[in-house]
Formats: C-alpha cells, sequence, structure tokens
C-alpha cells in the first residue's frame, strides 16, 4: 500500500474539501510560519496546497516503509 494522505481543509479561496485521500504521497511538507500544508504526489504534476488554520488534528501513522497522515 503506497503513503497516502487524509485531508479535512481548505485549499484555494475558500474551498473546503472534506476527507479528500490522496493516494501515492512522495512528499508531506508543513509550513508552520504560514499554517500550510503542501502534499507531492508520485506522477502526479504539481503540489497540492491546504491552508492549516482550523485544522484541529494531525496525526502520522506508520506501517513498515508506508506512512499515513490524517489532517483535519
Amino acid at each position: 500500500m503506497p503513503s497516502q494522505v487524509t485531508v479535512t481543509a481548505k485549499t484555494g479561496p475558500a474551498v473546503q474539501n472534506t476527507a479528500i485521500v490522496l493516494t501515492d504521497a512522495s512528499r508531506v511538507e508543513f509550513d508552520l510560519m504560514d499554517r500550510t500544508l503542501f502534499v507531492s504526489q508520485n506522477g502526479q504534476v504539481g503540489i497540492k496546497e491546504y491552508d492549516l488554520v482550523g485544522v484541529t488534528t494531525i496525526s502520522c501513522t506508520v506501517s513498515g516503509a508506508n506512512y499515513t497522515w490524517t489532517v483535519s
């Protein structure tokens, strides 16, 4: 199973995502000063960007070499 990120947060101007699953995650970056999450995926062009304002939970579960991040 590839690493994945499940996100419930805003992206873009006033667009709310709820439990969006991003598979084949290759990079997860938190910019705590700007309260932003960036997610890169294998085989996808561009980087997904999410607003961390209002997020109350961030967790990571590791199983073997795979990671599952949950942001809500």
